[in-house]
This record gives structure tokens, sequence and C-alpha cells, in this order.
């Protein structure tokens, strides 16, 4: 009965924190003519995974740094990205739809197999985002579906504005190099975390006991 528990928590621990890390791509290679980026605060792209197996979708979120938004300049869509095979993308936030034009070229960044382009932007006026949606497919979609191009992961067309002056084109995340890194673990998830370790070592001090 107490391994029961012991191994409960611990699952229950260890899914916690599986569901809530993400995986961090930043957008820090400058297409963009008279340069979009600072160096700090760029785009960021954040993948989570969801489920595994047939089941498994991946959640896709771009962040802008401040002072930026999506361009429809019509150097890039608002995001692009490369997943082999046929791919189903819902839960697009408003403004924004699944692109269906190909191919999908990202000026000096080359094509791409996927993309999600901007309904509500006009030249270089458009939302600020986040852009969020959903991937999935009939076999399933993991982070490593989105990792395959070793160039270029992800291409973004935004307008970024620096000491008054606004520049359009493509920002995108270097493959290869470009290591993704974990996000640290919401609250919630080290409260469960500590929660069952705790448990844990309650369990093994009341059995030594005995």
């Amino acid at each position: 009965m107490k391994k029961s528990i012991f191994t409960g928590l611990f699952l229950a621990a260890f899914a916690g924190v599986s569901a809530q890390a993400a995986t961090i791509f930043t957008l820090n290679q400058d297409g963009c003519t008279g340069g979009c980026l600072t160096g700090s605060n760029d785009p960021i792209v954040s993948l989570v995974q969801n489920g595994t197996g047939a089941s498994a979708t991946v959640t896709v979120t771009e962040t802008l740094g401040p002072n930026e938004n999506y361009a429809g300049t019509g150097a890039g869509d608002a995001l692009d990205f490369n997943i082999a095979g046929a791919i189903s993308i819902t839960g697009i936030t408003t403004g924004f739809t699944v692109n269906t034009v190909t191919p999908f070229t990202a000026s000096a960044f080359g094509t791409f197999l996927d993309s999600v382009t901007c309904t509500a932007c006009m030249g270089s006026t458009g939302p600020t985002g986040p852009l969020s949606f959903t991937v999935s497919s009939a076999t399933g979609v993991t982070i490593a579906s989105f990792i395959g191009n070793p160039t270029y992961f992800f291409a973004s067309d935004i307008a970024s504005t620096i000491n008054g002056v606004t520049n359009t084109g493509n920002v995108a995340s270097l493959g290869g190099s470009g290591q993704p890194t974990p996000d640290a673990p919401e609250p919630a998830t080290m409260v469960l975390t500590g929660s069952a370790l705790i448990g844990a070592a309650v369990l093994t001090r009341r059995r030594r006991k005995a």
C-alpha cells in the first residue's frame, strides 16, 4: 500500500513537471533592412508538448519584444516552421490564419513547409501578439518534429520601432547551434513536486520505524 502511494506521488510530480516544461527558441537572426533586433528582448517561440503517441500535440506560442508587432509586408509570414508530413493547426489567435499558399518564403531565411499568416496586418501595422496555436497530426507531433531543419527552425515577419524609426522584415531562430533551453517549472508544479518528495520522505521514515 505504502509503495503504491509513493509511486503515485512520484508519477504525479513527474507528470506535473513534464506538462509545464517549455522549450524556448530565440529569434535572434536579423534579416530586416535597417535592423529589427537590439539583442535584448528579442522575439521568442515557446513549444509545449501535450500527450504522447499518435495523440501528441504541441502548443506553439510566439511572443514579440517591446516596440515590435507583426507585419504584413509580403516578405514573410507571422511564423514559418518545418514539420514533415500533413499537419493540422487549430486554436489560432484571432487575427491570424493558416497560410495555404506555398512555398512559404521568408526572404533571407529561405523557404519553409508550414506557415501561419497575419490577417489583421496592413504593411507595418499589425497586432503585437502573442500568437498561439496547436499543431497535431495523424501520427502525433512532438517538439523534435519542429527542429529537423538544420539551418533555421522558425522565421517571423515583424515590424520593429527603434529610436523612432520603424523597420520591417524577417527575423529567425538559427538551427543546429541555436540550442533550445527548457523553461523553469511553474510555481504550481514546484509545489506539486515538493509535496511528492515530502510525502515520500514521510513514508520512508515510517517504514524504517516499523
